[in-house]
């Protein structure tokens, strides 16, 4: 077994995406899920919601912040400035190669596809999702409870379960290359 905070203390950087909705699961899970972080010496990037964003930057105050306002269209904030500001956030990591962790509110919309430009059907944190892989970058996937490889929609392929999240979830991961640090069976444990 690998110990989860040693999988991800294994990559250079982390990016975070996830629901803008306070109360919400993914929110839940999130609050749960960062406490097991606090040792991480690596960059991490964040953007700037409520919701998952907001615990993140609580969580790590020296994060990288990418803001929608830094990505105007038309001189406003616009829903193309919020897929642009996920799009650099995503390509920051993809470029460092680190790891994207998504606490996605629902299942992935059935429009997205792995691809080398943003799309995310409704849905930022699986547009998130689905660029960090068209782009080569790992993925680490919190989901409730219970879900299976179809709560993933068309990226199911690219994720295994590998384990518990301290909320309760499952830990979904997936990656362009082998996970030097996974054996074939193996599973993440949270000590």
């Amino acid at each position: 077994m690998v110990s989860f905070t040693s999988f991800v203390g294994s990559f250079p950087c982390v990016a975070f995406s996830g629901s803008r909705v306070g109360g919400s699961s993914a929110s839940v899970s999130c609050r749960a899920f960062l406490p097991f972080l606090g040792g991480f010496r690596g960059s991490v990037a964040v953007g700037c919601a409520s919701g998952v964003d907001s615990l993140v930057r609580s969580a790590f105050p020296s994060a990288s912040v990418f803001s929608v306002s830094s990505f105007l269209v038309g001189g406003r904030v616009s829903r193309a400035s919020f897929a642009r500001r996920s799009s650099a956030l995503v390509s920051w990591c993809a470029s460092r190669s680190g790891l994207l962790v998504a606490f996605p509110l629902g299942a992935c919309p059935s429009g997205v596809r792995v691809s080398s430009s943003f799309r995310g059907c409704g849905s930022g944190s699986w547009g998130s999702v689905a660029l960090a892989l068209g782009l080569g970058c790992s993925v680490l996937v919190v989901s409730p409870a219970g879900v299976s490889s179809a709560w993933f929609g068309s990226l199911s392929s690219r994720f295994r379960c590998v384990g518990s999240a301290p909320c309760g979830g499952l830990l979904w991961v997936a990656s362009p290359v082998p996970f030097p640090a996974l054996p074939a069976c193996g599973q993440l444990s949270l000590f």
